[in-house]
């Protein structure tokens, strides 16, 4: 079958009509909404880090193969008589005219991305009780997401209600009184206990991130690409000095590790 592709939308759902049909592809073929959610995690996850490297060809690379199984979705979709794409159109059309009243309301206005943030979340509670949905004034978004994510967002719809604390340093307070709480546990021997404090441990850090402006999921990939970064130099240096992870000790390694700090940024 000739398909003259079109570098747009359409171009695209054209593309996987093709590749879902007959004389398509065996795999595409094969896939389902539930099939391609693992492969939806993973691009999202792989635009997260294009951006975090700042290459701009990777990004729109990335992004592209995101697209690509959006639209392979809407395809399996339509075939399902489920949805079409102009029903998703519509639906996210008419929440953002609903939710942007400051924009497209009678009166235009000029809100701060707070005020708008806060205007947002209101809307959406209204919504929800026009739905008969219980409250919860801090639901973060599907309960799937990540526990970093997760921790972040909950901080900061309490936030958004002046429940905060007001500098980072007293959040750094927190942390060290959490450590201190950590300690206790971990000297009475109670395991509850402990796995308890960690948990309130990583939520003040989660905070402190948040207060100086950081994404901690993306912190903390960042430190463990680096963390392997080193590791992978360590044993360069191990094996150039005649020995291997395997056969060194703690001592060697650490040394070794030392060095590959200075080598590995």
């Amino acid at each position: 079958m000739n398909l003259q592709a079109a570098n747009d939308w359409e171009g695209l759902l054209r593309i996987c009509r093709l590749l879902r049909s007959p004389e398509g592809c065996n795999w595409d073929r094969a896939q389902s909404l539930q099939s391609l959610t693992p492969y939806l995690l993973e691009e999202t996850h792989e635009v997260l880090e294009a951006f975090g490297e700042g290459d701009d060809t990777r990004i729109a690379e990335e992004l592209g193969d995101l697209f690509y199984l959006l639209a392979l979705m809407v395809t399996i979709a339509e075939e399902q008589r489920r949805f079409r794409f102009e029903t998703i159109a519509q639906t996210i059309v008419a929440k953002l005219v609903r939710r942007h009243p400051h924009v497209f309301g009678g009166e235009r206005q000029r809100l701060s991305a707070a005020k708008a943030s806060e205007q947002w979340e209101s809307i959406k509670s209204e919504e929800k009780a026009g739905r008969g949905a219980p409250p919860d004034r801090l639901e973060s978004g599907a309960r799937g997401l990540p526990a970093l994510l997760e921790a972040y967002r909950v901080q900061e719809k309490a936030a958004s209600y002046g429940f905060d604390w007001p500098r980072a340093d007293l959040v750094l307070d927190k942390i060290e009184e959490e450590i201190g709480e950590l300690r206790e546990a971990r000297r009475d021997a109670d395991d509850a206990h402990t796995a308890d404090e960690l948990g309130d441990l990583f939520f003040a850090l989660v905070n402190l991130a948040r207060h100086l402006g950081g994404d901690p999921e993306q912190l903390l990939k960042g430190t463990t690409r680096k963390f392997r970064r080193r590791f992978a130099r360590m044993e360069e240096l191990l094996v150039a000095q005649g020995s291997s992870l395997a056969g060194a000790d703690l001592d060697t390694m650490e040394q070794a590790w030392q060095a590959a700090k200075g080598d590995v940024g």
